[in-house]
């Protein structure tokens, strides 16, 4: 039996809308798992009309330089639209959590938009900052976070124990974490959020 026309347009129409749903799906899950619990209650709208935005901007981007100038300008955004649940504005560090997620889940994991453009996006993709990783960084080798992180981007300004909060990362120092990110592994700088798996106890708090 033919289904009617009445139900091949709305398949039809779910098929035209496929790569949205996804989005809005992957975008909410990456809000809930990186930061819903610490924003006000809108925020998961205003992060997901975003998110479609991010996609609708990944074909045109041809360079790991063109790539980072558009970051910016969506972590510039997102601190511009998004509230913490205190009504306070974010962070840089904080403005980057569920973009760099989600993008892990769409670009890295899904192969989204097209396989052939998350091979050309995945060497320029973001990690994720956040306690866990940067704890990690730290710990491996501690002179290199003094060199790179600590001396020129917290000392004076960041107390001790704040040192892997989100809320303490300026710009300056994001781009610190992902240069130095970037140099341990340059064809994939998402392969050190894989620490996750590793390292986080599941019943640890988020930072």
């Amino acid at each position: 039996m033919k289904p009617s026309k009445t139900t091949a347009d709305w398949v039809n129409g779910l098929a035209q809308n496929e790569d949205l749903a996804i989005v809005r799906g992957l975008g909410s899950l990456a809000f809930v798992r990186s930061q819903g619990r610490t924003l006000e209650e809108r925020s998961q709208d205003r992060i997901l009309e975003q998110l479609w935005n991010i996609r609708t901007e990944l074909d045109s981007i041809a360079s790991r330089e063109a790539f980072d100038s558009h970051h910016h300008a969506w972590v510039e955004r997102a601190v511009k639209v998004l509230r913490t649940n205190r009504q306070s504005q974010l962070a840089y560090g904080q403005g980057q959590k569920t973009i760099n997620v989600f993008l892990k889940f769409y670009v890295d994991w899904a192969s989204r938009p097209t396989a052939d453009l998350a091979v050309r996006l995945r060497p320029w993709l973001h990690c994720p900052l956040d306690k866990v990783v940067m704890e990690a960084l730290r710990a491996h080798d501690t002179e290199a976070w003094r060199l790179r992180i600590w001396e020129p981007h917290y000392r004076g300004r960041v107390a001790h124990q704040q040192r892997a909060s989100m809320s303490m990362i300026n710009e300056a120092a994001y781009r610190e974490w992902q240069a130095w990110i970037r140099e341990l592994s340059p064809q994939k700088p998402l392969l050190i959020d894989t620490i996750w798996s590793f390292d986080r106890p599941m019943q640890r708090a988020e930072s």
